[in-house]
């Protein structure tokens, strides 16, 4: 047995537990996510430019973002064989070129079929992250900080919400949509070297997909529950953001300028929202802060279909901060899912299902409604769906994660 201060990272973690002391590793994730988060929301505020230089209608334009869904969706069935293979820290490096190949490329096509293929690989590389980004982050802090370390986490995506758009608008007054994207590639090479030298964490390697550990996992009621869950939760954070500047633009008859900076600002909120659904998870549990969110973002969603100018922008403001609460609260259930040795499984199983229908087929299917009736139906029948999902919570049963997951879940002994 080797020394306790020289033992090798295993799945329960480094010698250095601590949500403190491993603050910086948890910021260059946060980085890292931003940028592939980014890379995959750029297209929204870039949307009605694409359309224009194109000549794409609005289900047309719409379908890039089920191209990116197509290769995320794809790369995490298998991403368990490659964090087997390599490990994280290497998967978590692969992911972040994978998706600066795929932005280089994209900004030189010259087809819309080339501009497909290129997303293809966007969604790929993005597909990476995930299952070897959560379990790099929860073995580095102890099981009664992972809501709050997930909160942290939660900051990439949800600043990419608020940045992508403002600064789209900026840059587009100097750049073309193409130049914009060669900017974002530039991000991701500075996020993945700094990654490489100075993070900490992922140097052990996730499950493979084998039969067993497959039947394991799909075996449970408690997976699909939550697949459903997320797949409503992403499509109100990633879809309803990637329609709502065509819809306001083209329905509403708002400046293009002021929606994207709006839209920008509108998730500003969700910044302080997040690290207080972090501190309710671990307070009260996951199944009431989701059941909570449910019930308001979608009650919020729909009223975006209002015509009365004051509301409407009211509730482009209030759906994303509380959309934004669904986030810490669903990952501390994939990680009591299954045991926690399986956690990158759980994901790469998870997250094809839940987060092809929310970001590829939720934008699709707004845009279509678009040409064909109207988006502000769109988003009173999506929010109508939300509101009904405040029931599935409670038909979760989850493993025991160190302190249990607060009050609100119910627990099985893990195996």
């Amino acid at each position: 047995m080797s020394h306790p201060a020289h033992r090798p990272e295993t799945e329960t973690g480094p010698p250095g537990r601590g949500l403190r002391s491993n603050l910086p590793t948890l910021l260059l994730l946060v980085l890292i996510l931003f940028f592939l988060f980014s890379a995959r929301i750029i297209y929204s505020p870039l949307l009605l430019t694409i359309e224009e230089d194109l000549g794409l209608g609005h289900a047309e334009a719409a379908s890039f973002f089920l191209f990116i869904t197509i290769g995320y969706a794809g790369m995490m069935i298998f991403s368990g064989f490659v964090a087997a293979a390599f490990g994280h820290r290497s998967t978590i490096a692969l992911a972040v070129l994978l998706v600066i190949v795929g932005l280089v490329w994209l900004s030189f096509s010259s087809s819309l079929w080339s501009m497909r293929a290129a997303l293809i690989l966007v969604g790929t590389g993005a597909g990476l992250y995930f299952p070897s980004g959560i379990p790099t982050l929860t073995s580095l802090v102890d099981a009664g900080d992972e809501g709050k370390a997930l909160a942290i986490h939660e900051v990439g995506p949800n600043s990419g919400f608020i940045i992508v758009p403002i600064a789209a608008v900026f840059a587009l007054r100097f750049m073309s949509w193409q130049g914009v994207l060669l900017v974002l590639a530039c991000l991701g090479i500075a996020a993945g070297l700094l990654f490489l030298l100075l993070g900490k964490g992922g140097r052990f390697h996730g499950k493979p997909p084998h039969l067993s550990n497959v039947r394991l996992i799909l075996g449970k009621p408690s997976f699909w529950v939550t697949t459903v869950l997320f797949a409503l939760g992403s499509g109100a954070a990633i879809g309803v953001f990637a329609m709502t500047p065509t819809y306001l633009v083209a329905e509403r008859g708002m400046n293009p300028e002021l929606v994207n900076t709006l839209v920008g600002v509108s998730r500003a909120s969700s910044l302080p929202m997040i690290f207080v659904a972090g501190y309710l998870v671990d307070r009260f549990g996951a199944r009431r802060i989701i059941t909570a969110v449910m019930l308001t973002a979608g009650t919020a969603t729909a009223a975006m279909a209002l015509s009365f100018r004051p509301l409407l922008i009211a509730a482009v403001f209030l759906q994303p901060a509380l959309i934004a609460c669904f986030f810490p609260a669903g990952f501390t259930v994939i990680s009591r899912i299954a045991p926690r040795e399986m956690h990158n499984l759980t994901i790469s199983f998870m997250f094809p299902m839940g987060y092809s229908v929310g970001s590829g087929v939720v934008p699709l299917f707004l845009g279509v409604l678009g040409d064909r009736l109207t988006f502000s139906f769109g988003f009173l029948l999506y929010g109508a769906l939300l509101v009904c999902g405040a029931a599935l919570p409670f038909a979760l049963k989850l493993e025991t994660g160190g302190n249990g997951d607060g009050n609100g879940i119910k627990k099985t002994k893990m195996r």
